[in-house]
């Protein structure tokens, strides 16, 4: 191959018409005879124009030339002398061109772009021994032809792949034939598919996979929520068909029939097909299409589903017809192939300032290039990503929702379209006069579905909408069964049929159901217009209630890691059920559900969030009252206050709850309460013997069976010794809190039990076991991590994740790996910065000030930028750093 020419080239392509059937009719060794015989040919032919060889693929060739004069001359003398040469057998080999000038842009070895896509779908529209000619070269040649040739107007064709018609011209060259078959674009081939007036965006995956599926499935049905795009894809994928089906690609568009009766007729008239008196119109379609090879797409069968039986019988009858459907409901025909179309992908979180990869992201380039249609100057850039980002995630990532949205940047910035998209569907109007009334307002979608149920299926869809990040089977039918005059399970079914609902497995691998948010919005106004919406929020707030509190003694035990993703997909339901209990001065239930939760707050770093919502409820008029449920809360919003070292607040709350815990006489709720105080006293360092006072009744107080509670203030009393100036003696009770701590199955208190055993030892001049101890923490947490990982990503500042950092980075320190203590320190001050709370270190301060240690290592310059990388990890980085085995590599 010689250099590749760039700028403006002219490129050829070409290949042997009907290659396979040569092939049969010559045998091997006669067709490889002949194909030798035309590359020679073409080579030459090639360089006598001046062009260049690009690569071969079988029996086609793909060249490039620097003028297009060159170009025409090199067809023509290869067209002449593939027609004057001798074929085996006499069989004539005919080889089809194409001819098209534009970009010369380099992709390593080949070249890139649209002009080389349509330089080959020009050369496979046309039959052997012509030479097709883009408008393009045609204005460079016309007026320099060789002796004997001329050019003829072919006037547009639409191509494969290829968005608008080309304007075709052939070469006749004297004594060559020059009598061809029509071309064999989209115009020639049996279609009546629109041309599509916008570009499509985005979906090759789906693409791909459709095309897949096509070639295994006769009945195809695309299948979503109203405004997914269904029509659009199926429309593009069909397109991809003209080439497979010789009978063509037809579309039957059924978005204006709404009797079942009609559909064979609307079918039959698409096809060509006249009706017979003498016989039913179904018997004469299916004669008709008995021995023919086509594709139908049938668009919006949702309303007109009675008809799905018809198309069974066309399939029957005619074994060489496929059917592309579209509905929001499957057909459930035998052989049939659902495939669900999903929303666009929405943005990565946290990369909303990342313009590179937002443009790769599909709902964003769909909202960018709708916007330029109705503000052509309209930009993603830095001032407005961040929104425009949001407001893809707001709208679900629904491509008629983005459209309608994207409409509105005429008038609105999208700071401002994003301000008005609180309410989506009021503002998601003014779609294209000319579509489909459904297609013109987010509404009107959606309420096309929603007619498709019965009466007690749109009582159950206006019910679901309670649910906030969706439910399970057992959920829904808590909160949703009474009353019902539909099984709950049997009604789920009907609405993810409808697309109104979509189905998706959880990390235990219990199913959720859930609905977009621009259905939830329906949903929640029709919930709001039924009447009921106060019972269902009593039953869905009590549920959570339910749920919290039999979570509760589960958060720091075995099944810690279960529970917590379980919490972790109702966290939006907590919110709700807290905002109705709190809004209608429920105080039982808002109490209860908090003091239970407060848990699973702490350990995923909801701390601002859950101290807010605890201040305000233990305010409530009515939350005074001195019950066990009052301190409970005091308890849990203490124990935020302290994690967020605000240690004279915690202490105020704790005090009140030890006072209400003494008043009411129960010892497990004492315990607690004794236990939380000690440690204020003990981290201040204010009054070391109340401390040892109170942890030593917590102890008295606590139940035996509860190993947990005995555990923690065991581990307290640990603390107290170190705190005293006698490490040694706090080894024995740390053993007892770390053996009642693996008893219950608590790994991540366990591994802070054999730091803290760690810290002492070092303290005592044992420094072998103290090693050997902070190494087994870390192997434990390794465990645990690759367990929440694989479930529920824990947050940033989760407490497993910072125990692993507080280890890791004392044993990288010690080990001399310096450059991964300095990302763990990175990593451990975005999470103070953030104020999602650390533990107190006063146990580890053993080993010395690490931050200092590590600094004088490294040196100022690659300190401050591996502690820079670390302030920046992502939760996955951050786990895989503080729990690796290897060495960082040196700076």
């Amino acid at each position: 191959m010689g250099e590749l020419p760039t700028g403006t080239v002219t490129f050829l392509f070409t290949d042997i018409e009907g290659s396979t059937r040569l092939l049969q009719a010559l045998g091997l060794e006669a067709y490889r005879c002949a194909q030798d015989r035309q590359a020679e040919i073409l080579r030459r032919a090639i360089t006598g124009g001046g062009g260049t060889e690009v690569r071969t693929e079988g029996d086609a060739f793909f060249a490039v030339f620097p003028t297009a004069t060159g170009a025409l001359a090199a067809a023509v003398a290869a067209q002449r002398e593939l027609a004057a040469a001798s074929w085996p057998l006499g069989f004539p080999l005919r080889v089809r061109m194409g001819l098209h000038t534009g970009e010369g842009r380099h992709g390593g070895d080949d070249y890139l772009g649209i002009d080389v896509n349509r330089a080959a779908r020009i050369a496979a529209a046309g039959h052997g021994g012509q030479v097709l000619v883009s408008d393009t070269t045609r204005g460079l040649v016309e007026h320099d032809l060789p002796e004997g040739v001329a050019l003829r107007d072919l006037g547009r064709h639409r191509l494969k792949d290829i968005e608008h018609p080309e304007h075709l011209n052939d070469l006749t060259i004297g004594g060559l034939p020059a009598d061809f078959p029509p071309l064999r674009s989209l115009r020639w081939l049996r279609t009546n598919l629109p041309a599509q007036r916008s570009s499509f965006v985005g979906r090759e995956r789906e693409l791909a996979e459709l095309r897949e599926l096509l070639t295994r499935a006769r009945l195809l049905t695309l299948t979503g929520a109203g405004g997914a795009g269904k029509t659009r894809l199926a429309l593009r994928l069909a397109a991809d068909q003209l080439d497979r089906f010789d009978d063509g690609v037809l579309l039957v568009d059924l978005s204006t029939v709404t009797d079942p009766a009609v559909v064979p007729s609307t079918i039959a008239s698409v096809v060509g097909v006249r009706k017979d008196p003498t016989e039913d119109l179904l018997d004469t379609l299916a004669r008709h299409l008995a021995d023919r090879e086509l594709l139908l797409v049938v668009d919006n069968l949702e309303q007109v589903l009675d008809a799905a039986p018809a198309l069974g019988r066309l399939l029957d009858a005619a074994s060489r017809l496929s059917i592309l459907a579209t509905s929001r409901v499957p057909l459930h025909l035998s052989g049939e192939q659902e495939y669900p179309v999903e929303p666009l992908s929405l943005p990565d979180p946290g990369g909303d300032r990342d313009l590179d990869a937002l443009m790769l992201c599909e709902s964003v380039l769909l909202f960018v290039e709708r916007a330029r249609a109705v503000a052509p100057r309209f930009l993603l850039d830095g001032d407005n990503a961040a929104e425009i980002a949001e407001i893809v995630r707001r709208v679900d990532g629904l491509p008629l929702a983005i459209e309608l949205a994207a409409g509105h940047v005429k008038l609105l910035s999208p700071q401002a379209l994003l301000r008005r998209l609180e309410r989506r569907l009021p503002l998601l109007t003014g779609g294209p006069r000319d579509a489909p009334s459904r297609q013109q307002t987010l509404r009107a979608t959606i309420q096309w579905s929603h007619a498709l149920l019965d009466a007690e299926q749109q009582r159950l869809f206006a019910r679901l909408a309670v649910f906030r990040g969706g439910c399970t089977l057992g959920f829904a039918e808590a909160v949703c069964a009474p009353g019902l005059g539909v099984p709950v399970l049997e009604g789920l079914g009907s609405l993810l049929d409808k697309s109104l609902l979509r189905q998706e497995e959880a990390p235990d691998r219990e199913t959720r159901f859930r609905m977009l948010e621009t259905v939830l919005e329906y949903a929640a106004e029709r919930l709001a217009a039924s009447g009921e919406l106060e019972e269902l929020r009593r039953r869905h707030a009590e549920q959570v209630r339910d749920l919290a509190e039999q979570a509760e003694p589960q958060l720091m035990g075995a099944d810690q890691v279960t529970w917590m993703e379980r919490l972790e997909a109702e966290h939006d339901n907590v919110r709700a059920s807290l905002d109705w209990a709190e809004e209608g001065g429920d105080v039982a239930t808002a109490l209860r559900t908090a003091a239970a939760f407060w848990r699973f707050w702490l350990d995923r770093a909801h701390l601002t969030e859950a101290r807010a919502r605890l201040e305000r409820l233990v305010a409530l008029p009515g939350a005074e009252a001195r019950t066990s449920m009052r301190a409970r809360a005091l308890g849990a919003l203490g124990g935020i206050a302290y994690w967020q070292h605000d240690y004279e607040a915690a202490r105020g709350l704790y005090e009140e709850a030890v006072d209400i815990a003494r008043a009411t006489g129960e010892p497990s709720s004492l315990a607690r309460a004794l236990f939380d105080l000690s440690f204020v006293l003990m981290v201040t360092g204010r009054d070391l013997d109340g401390a040892e006072r109170l942890l030593d009744e917590a102890l008295a107080q606590a139940p035996n069976d509860d190993r947990i509670l005995r555990a923690q203030i065991w581990r307290g009393l640990g603390y107290l010794r170190q705190r005293r100036g006698d490490p040694a003696g706090g080894i024995a009770p740390h053993e007892h809190a770390l053996a009642l701590h693996r008893e219950a199955g608590d790994r991540d208190a366990a591994a802070e039990d054999l730091g803290n055993l760690a810290s002492i030892r070092l303290l005592i001049g044992d420094p072998e076991p103290a090693w050997e101890l902070l190494r087994e923490a870390v192997s434990l947490l390794a465990e645990l991590g690759s367990r929440m990982r694989h479930g529920t990503m824990p947050a940033r500042r989760s407490r497993p994740l910072y125990t692993a950092l507080l280890c890791r980075t004392v044993l990288a320190s010690h080990d001399g790996d310096h450059l991964r203590a300095a990302r763990l320190l990175g990593v451990w001050a975005r999470g103070r910065d953030e104020g999602g709370g650390i533990p107190p270190s006063f146990a580890y301060a053993a080993f010395g000030d690490l931050e200092a240690t590590v600094r004088a290592a490294l040196g100022e310059g690659v300190y401050e930028r591996a502690r820079a990388e670390g302030y920046a990890m992502s939760v996955d980085q951050a786990w895989a750093s503080a729990l690796a085995d290897e060495a960082s590599p040196a700076p």
